[in-house]
């Protein structure tokens, strides 16, 4: 039989520890996006695909040119 390596025990643990660490600091300089933000942006692109299928874009860029 072949021999079997040795497991460190904890390094898993010490990594999740680490990117926890890493994932739990706010930057000043990071974006803040609220959730209303995340809301009006998700019904603004369903809306706009919703005219795009629908062909409104197509008829009002119709208008313009």
């Amino acid at each position: 039989m072949a021999a079997k390596k040795k497991k460190s025990d904890g390094s898993g643990i010490q990594q999740a520890a680490g990117l926890i660490r890493y994932f739990d600091e706010e930057s000043e300089h990071a974006w803040k996006i609220t959730k209303g933000q995340v809301y009006f942006a998700c019904i603004s692109i369903s809306v706009f695909f919703y005219l795009v299928n629908q062909g409104v874009a197509q008829a009002i860029w119709n208008i313009f040119v």
